[in-house]
């Protein structure tokens, strides 16, 4: 019965979330990261265009942490073991998607990666996508620094109240064992609580992004969402996902 209430709850909503999952997928592999990619190829790279991109490709990660949201308020266990993830992808997962710090270390990877010379002749006419993260201003830096101050507070707070949740719900279980009404009564107040850490979870989530987004230039966003959606993609790739479950170290999952 335990098993049942906990994992069996609302099992139908499982299939439509995979399936929208999976559109979901094919719609930002198949078809917005190469618009992006193609609009970042071109030499102009007119801001508007790229604009245009870099709205669609932040609204479709919005689209699929909303659709989360709903996904949590259905079953929630469904959402922190999920089924649509493959074997490369689960050790990334934070509350049912990928861990936020993910977000800002990716971002941190172009400010680290930045050719800071002052003194090259060339950078008047270097097409602006190649000089996007060359110099970043100190509003961009300052802003990077406090999105991940801000990480480092609201992160392990959430984890606690996960684990906090997850004690509640093994002790409470435990002391009503014997009684239906008891175990029932616990799972859903608890349950209930890690519903809210999912959807915390999602909007610490949603608010790294459209931060980053809301101090960057078009041509930085475009760089930045190309790398979002390329890590996620590459998750996907057969060769990888073979290679890592041919591998017989374990990895650790995020705490």
């Amino acid at each position: 019965m335990l098993k049942t209430a906990l994992f069996g709850r609302k099992k139908a909503a499982a299939t439509p979330f995979a399936e929208f999952y999976s559109n979901w997928f094919q719609t930002l592999s198949g078809t917005l990261l190469p618009q992006l990619r193609c609009a970042l190829s071109s030499t102009a790279a007119p801001p508007a265009l790229l604009s245009i991109h870099v709205e669609a490709m932040h609204h479709h990660l919005q689209s699929y942490y909303e659709a989360l949201d709903e996904a949590a308020a259905a079953d929630v266990a469904l959402c922190l073991c999920p089924e649509w993830r493959n074997a490369l992808e689960k050790p990334f997962l934070w509350f049912g998607d990928l861990h936020p710090y993910l977000f800002t270390n990716l971002l941190r990877s172009f400010l680290d990666d930045q050719d800071s010379s002052d003194n090259d002749d060339d950078d008047d006419q270097e097409p602006p996508v190649a000089a996007a993260w060359r110099s970043p201003s100190k509003v961009l830096t300052m802003r990077v620094d406090q999105i991940e101050c801000g990480l480092r507070l609201m992160a392990p707070a959430l984890a606690a109240r996960g684990r906090q949740a997850q004690g509640n719900l093994i002790r409470d279980v435990g002391a009503e064992w014997e009684s239906k009404e008891g175990v029932r009564a616990a799972l859903e107040a608890e349950m209930e609580e890690l519903v809210g850490v999912v959807v915390d979870a999602n909007r610490l989530r949603r608010s790294v992004l459209a931060d980053v987004l809301s101090v960057t230039n078009v041509y930085q966003a475009a760089l930045f969402l190309e790398a979002v959606a390329a890590f996620l993609v590459g998750f996907r790739d057969e060769a990888l996902l073979h290679q890592f479950e041919d591998c017989e170290r374990p990895i650790n999952s995020f705490d």
